[in-house]
């Protein structure tokens, strides 16, 4: 497994892109700068069989249409509230950044706890919920690799102030997220990667 970061122009979010050696399939967790993933595609011969959101506020989804115009059936994976907020540029906020989103399509695929995908062969993505910085994070899990999103960023605190944020809640999958990751790779939304969580 490849795993190439992205550091975004957009509040410096993270982009994962997800590859494998002798596979001609990649699959992205959050979607920001199209430029350097068009960049890797074309370098890497690989195609976009795959978009995994952590949660849907505009840094981590805002190039999420030039990415569908390149690949028009690639499946968008969220929750359900996701769902929701990718067809409303008022939830996904990217109204107020002058550059409405609305994504809408039988190719958004809502998840939910407990969810697996199969990326490539022997492995899988399991679901977690972890609603508090928004109602549509989700977290990831590929063998020992941990995708938090913004739900934990190791020396931040999670915000939990936005409209569809809650603080208990936030709180709760900040702990989670924390036993989830103990032995393995953690990579948030923002910030550097950190190997090997105790």
């Amino acid at each position: 497994m490849f795993i190439y970061k992205i550091v975004n122009s957009v509040f410096t979010s993270n982009t994962y892109i997800l590859t494998e050696k002798n596979s001609d399939n990649a699959f992205l967790v959050d979607i920001g700068d199209i430029l350097p993933i068009k960049e890797f595609i074309i370098k890497s011969k690989v195609a976009v069989k795959g978009i995994f959101l952590t949660h849907t506020h505009y840094d981590h989804i805002y190039g999420i249409k030039k990415m569908l115009e390149m690949f028009p059936s690639c499946p968008v994976y969220t929750s359900s509230f996701g769902k929701q907020a990718l067809a409303s540029d008022k939830i996904n906020f990217s109204r107020y950044h002058d550059d409405p989103i609305t994504v809408v399509g039988d190719n958004i695929k809502p998840l939910c706890e407990g969810s697996k995908i199969k990326l490539f062969p022997n492995e899988y993505l399991e679901v977690f919920e972890t609603p508090g910085h928004d109602k549509s994070c989700l977290t990831y899990k590929l063998d020992n690799r941990i995708f938090s999103g913004d739900s934990y960023i190791p020396g931040l605190k999670v915000i939990s102030s936005f409209p569809h944020s809650n603080r208990e809640d936030a709180e709760n999958s900040k702990q989670r997220i924390i036993h989830l990751a103990k032995e393995c790779e953690l990579y948030p939304g923002h910030g550097d990667i950190y190997c090997t969580l105790k």
